[in-house]
């Protein structure tokens, strides 16, 4: 397993050569929305370091994907996400299904969610990029959201049923939703393709909270890596 570091959850107070220099020691770097960044000067350095650049969001809050009439505006996003994807030579994109709509029924919110990560899914295949599907919780940090367990998300990748469709795995949020996080986790490791760390309470650094981390680190090793031999 490699580390990467997140420059807008970790470094965002560091001066960027700074949080560059960082997340060289850790081994590779991850960001949120391309859109603003300077491309070119990212770019520069992580080549400079030798720095991977791991991950960044392939669509934002503002383009759900459990909402069909906006389809287009999530593959345009897409679109210019995969070539910035080709440019910084970057293989995993995160996927965001969005916030649920209230006036709309569940089950035609995750039929959309399900027809939109095929045509996704299609489209980051062609080029090599696998999608990363991460649900987020709805109990603290984001009331509403659409998919908020594991379950549920493990069940819409097997729908979606495209091997360029994966999991982002985010301890901090999955273990506010499920207490029995350490129990769920191995059949959601085999479709797992990137892995977020924080701690709960608090999402500070490993260890300053209450997760288990060396149990967390065994299924991690015991049931992802060897999904990969």
């Amino acid at each position: 397993m490699k580390v990467c570091v997140c420059l807008d959850a970790m470094t965002a107070q560091m001066p960027f050569d700074q949080a560059m220099q960082v997340a060289a020691v850790a081994g590779g770097v991850e960001f949120w929305d391309w859109r603003g960044r300077d491309l070119a000067r990212l770019e520069d350095h992580a080549r400079a370091l030798d720095l991977p650049v791991v991950a960044f969001s392939g669509n934002t809050f503002d383009e759900p994907l459990v909402d069909a009439s906006g389809r287009g505006r999530v593959l345009e996003h897409l679109a210019r996400s995969l070539e910035v994807a080709r440019q910084l030579d970057t293989r995993v994109l995160v996927a965001h299904v969005g916030y649920a709509a209230p006036d709309r029924s569940w089950g035609s919110q995750w039929e959309d969610a399900v027809g939109g990560l095929q045509k996704a899914g299609k489209m980051a295949e062609a080029v090599g990029v696998t999608l990363a599907v991460e649900p987020l919780n709805s109990a603290l940090d984001h009331p509403g959201y659409f998919l908020e367990t594991l379950p549920d998300a493990c069940r819409l990748i097997d729908e979606v049923d495209q091997p360029s469709v994966r999991l982002l795995l985010d301890i901090y949020h999955m273990r506010i939703m499920h207490a029995d996080l350490l129990e769920r986790l191995p059949p959601a490791l085999a479709v797992t393709a990137h892995v977020h760390a924080a701690d709960v309470p608090g999402r500070g650094e490993p260890g300053s909270g209450a997760i288990d981390w060396t149990e967390i680190v065994r299924v991690l090793r015991e049931h992802m890596l060897a999904d990969r031999r």
